[in-house]
């Protein structure tokens, strides 16, 4: 058991995120990699097959074939990104000790595995997977401003500067949520620009094996990604059981708990049940939908 050291928990309260050297090992990723290579590979194989890509593009590796695949065909990235996969290996990396030791030093012995994990193959020159200024906050009900959903931002492959790693700005949890836009075609909120506080954004390379903490108030982005690689990436969240999710399209479960252990969800095929069976609630609607150009 690797909980976070005092000097980082206080470094992590004041700033609002953590970068966590090599919290993770290979051996905890990989698993992972392939379960991601075997869906691209299988989608590949399909779409070659009707017709719809002009190869299968198998010469290429985990950091490029998606890419690839995605010139011709969004099929495999669209069963990838975001919430949609809920293969056994993204459940044990969800539910890994050592994510969920670092978790409990800060949200405590009894925690939820939040609904809004994400799964974000970061394409090359690609629109959609560039996230503008937000807080993860904003994509909640107000009812949980005040409790703290821990993100821990997970890289697949190196994330730098050049490949498109999270920007944030430090100190700036500490002012609550500010306004979101959210603009009528546009995939995102986004914090306006006359919004964001005066404070210069600091880009958080994370190497593979590493990961970075953010709070639920921290303002963040991603940048594009300028490399002909796909920076893949995982992100998910954690909280107290005692509070709301704030967010009802997704199913969270019980991760780790001293008071109902027996109500943890342990096996992938129930993690995949809970998920596929889920009845959405309505999102958050906390932020008026303005026209483009508004």
């Amino acid at each position: 058991m690797k909980r976070l050291t005092t000097d980082q928990i206080h470094t992590f309260r004041e700033q609002g995120y953590l970068r966590v050297e090599n919290a993770l090992e290979s051996a905890d990723l990989n698993p992972l990699i392939a379960e991601f290579e075997e869906v691209v590979d299988r989608h590949a194989r399909q779409l070659y097959a009707k017709g719809e890509i002009d190869s299968t593009f198998a010469e290429h590796g985990f950091d490029t074939r998606l890419a690839k695949i995605t010139e011709q065909s969004p099929i495999a990235f669209q069963a990838l990104f975001s919430g949609v996969h809920t293969g056994p290996a993204l459940f044990e990396l969800i539910r890994n000790e050592k994510l969920l030791d670092i978790a409990e030093s800060l949200v405590g012995q009894e925690i939820m595995c939040h609904p809004a994990y994400r799964v974000r193959p970061k394409l090359p020159d690609h629109a959609l997977t560039v996230v503008p200024w937000h807080q993860d906050a904003g994509y909640m009900e107000m009812q949980c401003d005040t409790v703290l959903q821990l993100t821990i931002w997970i890289p697949l492959i190196d994330a730098t500067v050049e490949n498109g790693c999270l920007e944030v700005i430090p100190y700036a949890h500490k002012s609550g949520v500010f306004r979101h836009r959210s603009v009528k075609g546009r995939p995102y909120l986004d914090i306006p620009e006359d919004v964001l506080p005066d404070t210069q954004p600091v880009p958080v390379p994370v190497n593979f094996g590493s990961v970075l903490l953010l709070t639920n108030l921290t303002p963040h982005r991603s940048t594009p990604n300028l490399t002909n690689q796909v920076r893949w990436s995982v992100d998910v969240r954690y909280q107290d059981t005692a509070h709301p999710t704030g967010y009802q399209p997704e199913a969270g479960f019980l991760a780790r708990s001293r008071i109902r252990p027996d109500a943890v969800v342990t096996s992938p095929e129930e993690f995949e049940r809970i998920r596929k069976s889920h009845q959405p609630g309505p999102g958050p609607r906390r932020w008026k939908v303005e026209e483009p150009g508004a």
